[in-house]
């Protein structure tokens, strides 16, 4: 199914980033080929935020893994500026549900340690860049702090200035919240959006969370158990998406129905499946 088919493809005025076509993963698993992303079509603009949900074993964490460059297509292309991804690359950075802080770092050299592997930067430039960064996420009061010292909050935003700090166009992220608290969840909500407007990254966010999936996102793309893209929903409520505009009556009831709306779709999509993995 092409992305001109969906309710949801790019905006009008957007100007694509990604772009993939006919892509599907397969895997070899007790000597079966298993079939992951199936056939997959979609174009993704710049500073878009992009949400995919879907039932478990949909393809979604693959999904991202293949447009960071971790994994490659079995079939089909993903092109980012018109080329074609090869691997990994400095201009993605991708946020994984575990936290990737090295425990015998302090918050400022976890941050810091983007910038040393790229070099070319003084020690007191990389830190004044890590500070920035540090800063942006909330996380002054704790840099001299060690992974083992912080909460799980504190370590998702150390996480996500360690990525930020390398300037990254495009930020993957797989359910990069799922195991928080819902009011350090509704926290690091603002944050991102924040920083999503500031830096104009494209955000990709694999998430669960339906309700995340309608505040943070500019469309969500719906992933089946066949490993396919089953529609697109533009969220088109104004933002920001917190405080007294989330309280309008009229702000409420459309946040519901885009989310029955997407949940539906989750629910058909989960009696879909072609494969277990």
């Amino acid at each position: 199914m092409s992305d001109e088919l969906h309710n949801g493809s790019i905006t009008a005025g957007r100007k694509k980033l990604i772009s993939l076509r006919g892509v599907s993963k397969n895997f070899r698993k007790n000597g079966k080929e298993i079939t992951v992303v199936n056939n997959c079509n979609l174009d993704i603009a710049e500073n878009e935020f992009l949400v995919i949900v879907g039932p478990t074993g949909s393809g979604k964490s693959t999904f991202l893994k293949m447009i960071a460059g971790f994994e490659a297509p079995t079939t089909g292309e993903i092109r980012l500026g018109g080329e074609i991804i090869k691997g990994p690359g400095a201009d993605r950075g991708m946020i994984f549900q575990e936290y990737a802080l090295l425990p015998w770092r302090n918050v400022l050299k976890n941050v810091e340690l983007g910038l040393e592997f790229k070099g070319g930067k003084s020690e007191a430039r990389n830190r004044e860049l890590a500070m920035k960064y540090i800063d942006m996420v909330g996380l002054s009061s704790a840099v001299n702090k060690h992974p083992v010292e912080l909460s799980g909050g504190m370590k998702r935003r150390a996480s996500l200035a360690m990525i930020l700090v390398t300037k990254p166009k495009i930020l993957l992220m797989d359910g990069p919240f799922n195991a928080l608290d819902s009011k350090t969840k509704m926290t690091l909500h603002e944050e991102i959006t924040r920083i999503w407007k500031h830096e104009r990254n494209t955000i990709i966010f694999v998430t669960s969370d339906l309700d995340e999936a309608v505040k943070l996102s500019d469309r969500i793309a719906v992933m089946n158990r066949a490993g396919q893209i089953s529609n697109i929903f533009r969220n088109d409520l104004p933002r920001p998406r917190t405080g007294k505009a989330a309280l309008e009556t009229d702000f409420h009831n459309r946040f519901v129905k885009l989310r029955e709306e997407v949940l539906n779709e989750v629910k058909a999509g989960a009696g879909k499946a072609v494969c277990e993995y």
